[in-house]
């Protein structure tokens, strides 16, 4: 695991958790590779062989301690605590190589959720947490890097967005702010509310090559390294780092056009909802707009569990009844129906962080419900998680009495815009900027390190 508060002057191994306890997990199935060399560890005893190939099962028994099923073994290992499933030290790492794990979640309580079969590098740890199994990569970091690059972007992307996504993905790693799975001995886990990590899967060529030529290459600011955030898409303006998370600001985590640094543009007042109006109705330039990539060009860079859609400027549509059942779902309303839904407070790329919902409920009280947060924000207006907070509601009247029969909802961007635009990092590659002129771009302020 990384070391608190260290800047590291060699590459650290990372703890990766890849099966995390709310995923529920009572049986887990591994496939060794049939061109490596593997060994099964239990409790610390004496590694056993694995045979190339074979298939081995874990799962939980009645008494919440581990079985293990392995030909190796010849039989069922009992009632075990903890088992390791290492590489020899010699086994190189490469597209689709290592253990592979089945049925691994991608997209973690995100409407893009989905089950994959992930090849894993390095050694594999298997523990019980709270009656429920949980599953960590240890992996060289170079190696994790090597996999991050295209887990989050696609291996169409060019070399100087491989080679920044690559840097951002290793500066927000050392940063280590958020420390959200260290309780279970994880550094980070493997999907959206970290970073994304699906193995080799997606691995690449180019992914290896952009890990090497960046190598060690770190962004700081200030003597310390920069928690380098990014999303999919800023939507034409990035957001400050304090919009979204609170807490003191971040001087390279700024509201900036993503545009050309010497365009003579001004930035639009985007916390004004008339202003916000006319920009979400207009298609601006931008590194991350269609005028540089186009919409239907995109899903050939994007990353392996990412959506086809409409990522600079998007529309979604809900009807009084699916609004009222969504926003009684996710904040427990009790509403009859919905009369308005109000931002309140907008941050400099016009993403909602304080929204009021209007409504009356079934027994005819009127009501206000404050929603606070980009993430609460999106995930009580749509089931399937709105794209970003950067969006404005039309209540469309309807026919029969004073309650709105449609609401329509226009929005900007995928994500919560801070930092690297990853859209945006493509555009700035195909028009022929390098890696370090993007991460300059995105993290304003930052210096470049080698740190190993």
């Amino acid at each position: 695991m990384l070391t608190e508060n260290t800047i590291p002057n060699e590459e650290p191994v990372l703890a990766v958790g890849i099966i995390l306890p709310e995923d529920e997990k009572r049986e887990i199935i591994l496939t060794i590779p049939g061109d490596g060399s593997y060994a099964l560890q239990c409790d610390g005893a004496d590694p056993i062989a694995l045979l190339p190939g074979a298939s081995i099962r874990v799962h939980l028994d009645e008494n919440g301690r581990l079985r293990v099923h392995t030909p190796a073994a010849g039989k069922e290992i009992r009632t075990v605590d903890s088992v390791m499933i290492a590489a020899d030290e010699q086994t190189d790492i490469g597209p689709r190589s290592g253990l592979v794990a089945h049925d691994i979640i991608a997209g973690r309580e995100f409407h893009w959720k989905k089950f994959i079969d992930v090849p894993l590098p390095g050694t594999v740890e298997i523990r019980a947490v709270d009656s429920t199994l949980v599953m960590i990569n240890h992996v060289r970091f170079e190696h994790y890097l090597m996999c991050v690059a295209t887990s989050e972007m696609g291996a169409e992307c060019p070399q100087a967005l491989i080679e920044a996504q690559t840097i951002a993905a290793r500066s927000w790693m050392l940063a280590n702010v958020e420390k959200k799975h260290r309780s279970l001995g994880m550094d980070v886990c493997n999907d959206d509310c970290c970073q994304r990590y699906q193995g080799t899967l997606y691995m690449t060529e180019q992914s290896r090559a952009g890990a090497e030529a960046t190598w060690g290459q770190t962004l700081l600011y200030d003597g310390s390294v920069c928690d380098a955030r990014y999303s999919k898409s800023c939507g034409g303006v990035m957001e400050a780092y304090e919009t979204i998370w609170g807490g003191e600001k971040v001087p390279y985590l700024i509201v900036k056009r993503d545009a050309p640094d010497d365009d003579k543009a001004s930035l639009p007042q985007l916390q004004n909802d008339v202003v916000f109006h006319e920009w979400v109705s207009s298609v601006p330039h931008a590194f991350c707009s269609p005028h540089v990539i186009a919409e239907s060009e995109l899903k050939r860079y994007l990353g392996g569990v990412d959506e086809e859609g409409e990522y600079y400027r998007w529309h979604v549509t809900l009807t009084q009844r699916e609004m009222t059942e969504q926003l009684n779902r996710s904040l427990k309303l009790n509403a009859a129906v919905i009369l308005e839904i109000q931002p309140l407070v907008r941050g400099g790329s016009g993403r909602v962080s304080r929204l009021a919902i209007h409504f009356r409920r079934k027994d005819g009280v009127l009501s206000e419900h404050i929603v606070e947060g980009d993430v609460a924000i999106r995930r009580a207006l749509h089931p399937d998680f709105l794209f970003s907070a950067a969006f404005e509601v039309q209540a469309l009247a309807g026919e029969r009495d004073d309650s709105p029969s449609t609401f329509s909802i226009s929005g900007c961007g995928w994500g919560h815009g801070v930092g690297l635009c990853q859209i945006g990092a493509l555009g700035m590659a195909l028009e022929g900027y390098d890696s370090h002129a993007i991460v300059a771009h995105y993290y304003p302020g930052s210096s470049l390190k080698k740190l190993y």
